[in-house]
C-alpha cells in the first residue's frame, strides 16, 4: 500500500480510520520530503454522472472557501489541496502534531471550571471567524478540537462541509442537534454541538459515554438534565451552558458573539482579546450590510470611548447586542447613552445603523444626521445616511451624502458602491457602471459590485460584458448562488436555454432553497417540454412557500401549455385567494376557461382584470375575443380599440398589430374567431 501515491504524490504512511463512507491517511508528499498532511477519501453517496458533475462543483465550491478559512487564522486547520478520483473525493488537510480533547477528557475526571471556560472561550472565538465566512463547522465534538503540541493553544479541524456534501451522512449524533438530523442546519447548531463538549468535560464523559445525555432529559421540557447535585458550578456558567443545549434552536444562543458575552460577564476574560477578534469580525463580512458594520465598527476602534465608565460599559452593551442581532435592545441601550451625553456622535451614528436594521429608515436617517451635525468630518455618517435615504426612495438625496463621504475618503470602495445602486435607480446607467467600475479598482475582490454591474450591462443588453462580470464573481467566490443565477438569466437571454438550465441547477445545489432559480428552471424545463421536470420545480418552490403566488402561476402556464386547462385553472384559483387582485391570475384562468369552452366565466375573469387595472391591454383584447364569439361586435370592436391604444403606448408593436387585425376583420363584417392572440400570462423575470 505504501507504494501506492495518492494523486501523483502524496504516499501514504498509515491508515488513521477504515470506514464505510472513506478512509482518513496520514501521507507524506514525496516533492516534500519530511511534509506530513492528513488526506481525507470521501466516497460519493451517488454514482449518477449528473449528479457527480454536481457534487463536483460543490466539492469545489466548498473546498475553495474552507482554504480561504484556514488562511484567515492559525487556529483553524489548513486544507492544503483537493483532487478526485473516479467517483471518489480527496481532501488535503494540514496535520496538527498535538493531542485531541478526547485524551484530556477522562472518565470520572472532569475538568475545572476555568478550564471549560477557556476551552469554550477558544472555540467560540475561532466560531465567530468561522461563521463570518458563511461557513458551519457540522461536526464539532472533542476528538476534531486538538491541543497543539508547539504552543499548547486549541485548533478546530475537520469541518463536517464535505460529509454532508458528499457522503449525504450525518455521524456522531451524540453531538448533533435535532434541526440538523432533519437538515435544517443552523450556525448555531456548532454551539449546541460545543455546549455537548463542555458537558462532557464538565461531568468528566467521555465520547462513548456522551449517550447517555440523551436518556437524561426533562419529559416535559425535553431539555437535557446533566447538573446533578455533586457539580459544584458556578450557577451562571450552567446557566449558558443550559442555554447553550436548548432543544428548540430558535431560543437558542443565536450567535457565539452573544456566548462570549455571557462567558466575559463570569470572568475576567481580556476585553482587549474579544475587541480583536469583534474587529476581525466587521472587517471579514461583505456585502451592503457587511459595509455598514464595517464603517461603524471601524470608526468606534478610532475614536476615544466615552467619558464615564458607565457610559462606555453601556455603549459595550449596545453594541455586543448589536453584533448579536438584538437591534431593539441596542436601541434601548444606546437611548440611555444618548440621555447621559446628548454630543456622543458616536451613539447616534450606531443607533442609526440598528434602526435601519430595523427597516425604521426615517429614523436612521435622522440619527445619521445628528451623527453629521456633531460630527461633518465623519465619512461613515454621510454613508450610512446615504442607505438610510436610498431605502426612503430618496435617491437624489443619497447620491449627494455618497458623494460627500467620497469626498472625505476617496479610496474607500462602500460610497461609490451605494452611490451606483442609486444612480441606477435613477436611470442614470452610465454613472452607476462608473461607480461599480471604480469600486471594483478600489476593491478587486468586491463581489457584490461585480455583480450589480452584471444585472445593470444585461439591463443594457451589454450581455457578454454582463457574463464577464457574473464569471469573475463566481472565479471570487464559487459559492456565490446568485451570481450563478444572474448568469442563468443572461444566458436564457442568450438563448442559450441548457447552458441556462446548468447555471440554475449550480444556483440550486449551492441553495437549496433559493426559489427564484426553482423557478426560472421549471420555466425552460417547460419550455423544452421536460414536463415532469418543470412540474418538480414548481412543487418544490410550493413546499418551501406555500404562498408563493408565482409558483402557482407558473405551474399553470405548464399546464396550460400542456392542455391541462383544468390542472391550469386550478392554479390560476389557488393564486386568485392569495390575492384577490392579481391580473395575471384572472387573464390566464380567463385563457383557460375559454379553452374549456366557458365564455361566461372567461369573460367574467377578463373583465375582473379590467376592474383592477383599466390599463391592461391583454384583458381588454382576450374580452374582444370573448365578444367577438358572443356575436357581440360593437363590444368587441370597442376592445380592440382600447387594447390597440394601450399596446402602442406600452410599445408592443406585434401585439397592437393584431388588434388592429381583428378591429378591420370585424368592420368587414366577416367576424370569423380571432386566429391570433397575444401569449397570456407569463410575468417579468428579473
Amino acid at each position: 500500500m505504501n507504494s501506492h501515491l495518492l494523486d501523483g504524490h502524496y504516499r501514504i504512511l498509515k491508515v488513521l480510520n477504515d470506514e464505510e463512507k472513506g478512509k482518513t491517511y496520514l501521507v507524506e508528499d514525496v516533492n516534500l520530503p519530511g511534509s506530513q498532511f492528513i488526506v481525507k477519501q470521501l466516497h460519493s453517496a451517488s454514482s449518477n454522472p449528473q449528479a457527480l458533475t454536481i457534487l463536483r462543483r460543490l466539492f469545489a465550491s466548498k473546498a475553495a472557501t474552507l482554504e480561504k478559512l484556514g488562511r484567515e487564522h492559525d487556529q483553524i486547520q489548513k486544507l492544503i489541496a483537493y483532487f478526485q478520483d473516479n467517483e471518489k473525493f480527496y481532501i488535503v488537510q494540514e496535520f496538527i502534531p498535538g493531542d485531541p480533547l478526547t485524551d484530556k477528557i477522562i472518565q470520572d475526571q472532569p475538568l475545572k471550571e476555568d478550564e471549560v471556560i477557556s476551552l469554550l472561550s477558544e472555540i467560540l472565538n475561532l466560531l465567530v471567524i468561522v461563521h463570518s465566512y458563511g461557513v458551519i463547522h457540522r461536526d464539532i465534538r472533542p476528538a476534531n478540537i486538538i491541543c497543539r503540541e508547539s504552543d499548547k493553544k486549541l485548533v478546530l479541524v475537520n469541518f463536517g462541509t464535505f460529509n454532508e456534501v458528499i457522503t449525504n451522512s450525518v455521524d456522531h449524533l451524540e453531538y448533533i442537534p435535532i434541526e440538523q438530523v432533519n437538515g435544517n442546519l443552523k450556525y448555531n447548531s456548532d454551539i449546541y454541538a460545543l455546549g455537548i463538549v463542555a458537558i462532557a468535560a464538565l461531568r468528566g464523559l467521555p465520547a462513548k459515554e456522551i449517550s447517555t445525555l440523551q436518556s437524561q432529559k426533562n419529559k416535559l421540557t425535553g431539555e437535557i438534565i446533566w447538573c446533578n447535585k455533586n457539580l459544584k458550578l458556578n450557577r451562571k456558567l450552567v446557566k449558558v451552558i443550559n442555554r447553550m443545549v436548548r432543544f428548540d434552536y430558535r431560543k437558542r444562543y443565536q450567535y457565539a458573539t452573544e456566548v462570549l458575552d455571557d462567558l466575559n460577564k463570569i470572568t475576567n476574560v481580556d476585553r482587549d482579546q474579544q475587541k480583536q477578534y469583534q474587529k476581525k469580525l466587521l472587517l471579514v463580512l461583505m456585502g451592503v450590510a457587511g459595509c455598514i458594520t464595517l464603517g461603524f465598527g471601524a470608526w468606534f476602534w478610532k475614536l476615544p470611548k466615552p467619558v464615564s465608565d458607565a457610559q462606555q460599559k453601556l455603549y459595550q452593551e449596545a453594541v455586543n447586542k448589536y453584533d448579536a442581532g438584538n437591534y431593539e435592545g441596542a436601541v434601548e441601550d444606546l437611548n440611555q447613552v444618548i440621555e447621559l451625553d446628548p454630543q456622543n456622535a458616536l451613539a447616534y451614528n450606531r443607533r442609526g445603523d440598528a434602526y435601519y436594521r430595523l427597516g425604521d429608515y426615517e429614523q436612521a436617517q435622522a440619527d445619521s444626521s445628528q451623527a453629521i451635525l456633531l460630527n461633518p468630518q465623519d465619512a461613515n455618517a454621510y454613508f450610512d445616511r446615504g442607505f438610510a435615504f436610498s431605502e426612503l426612495g430618496k435617491y437624489k438625496e443619497a447620491i449627494a451624502d455618497y458623494t460627500q463621504a467620497i469626498k472625505l475618503n476617496s479610496q474607500d470602495a462602500y460610497p461609490y458602491y451605494g452611490r451606483g445602486l442609486a444612480r441606477s435607480q435613477l436611470k442614470d446607467n452610465k454613472g452607476a457602471i462608473g461607480d461599480f467600475s471604480k469600486a471594483i479598482a478600489l476593491k478587486p475582490q468586491y463581489t457584490e459590485a461585480y455583480l450589480q454591474r452584471g444585472i445593470l450591462r444585461r439591463r443594457l443588453r451589454l450581455r457578454e460584458e454582463a457574463i464577464q462580470d457574473f464569471d469573475k464573481v463566481i472565479k471570487i467566490n464559487p459559492s456565490d448562488a446568485k451570481a450563478y443565477y444572474h448568469r442563468g438569466l443572461t444566458q436564457l437571454i442568450n438563448k442559450q436555454k441548457y447552458a441556462a438550465l446548468k447555471d440554475y441547477t449550480d444556483a440550486i445545489s449551492i441553495n437549496p432553497k433559493y426559489i427564484e432559480a426553482y423557478l426560472n428552471r421549471g420555466d425552460v424545463y417547460s419550455d423544452l417540454g421536460d414536463n415532469l421536470e418543470a412540474t418538480e420545480d414548481y412543487n418544490t418552490i410550493l413546499q418551501i412557500d406555500p404562498k408563493f403566488i408565482a409558483a402557482y402561476i407558473h405551474r399553470g402556464i405548464h399546464h396550460f401549455s400542456f392542455g391541462d386547462y383544468k390542472g391550469a385553472i386550478e392554479d390560476y384559483t389557488a393564486a386568485v385567494k392569495l390575492d384577490p387582485n392579481n391580473i395575471v391570475a384572472y387573464n390566464n384562468r380567463g385563457n383557460a376557461y375559454l379553452e374549456l369552452g366557458n365564455k361566461k366565466a372567461a369573460n367574467q375573469d377578463y373583465s375582473r382584470a379590467i376592474a383592477i387595472n383599466p390599463n391592461n391591454a391583454l384583458a381588454y383584447y382576450n374580452r374582444g375575443v370573448i365578444r367577438t364569439k358572443q356575436k357581440n361586435k360593437q363590444g368587441a370592436i370597442a376592445d380592440f380599440k382600447k387594447a390597440a391604444k394601450l399596446f402602442q403606448q406600452q410599445g408592443e408593436q406585434d401585439s397592437y398589430q393584431d388588434a388592429q387585425r381583428e378591429i378591420e376583420i370585424l368592420k368587414n363584417k366577416s367576424a370569423p374567431a380571432p386566429t391570433t392572440r397575444p401569449k397570456s400570462g407569463k410575468i417579468e423575470k428579473n
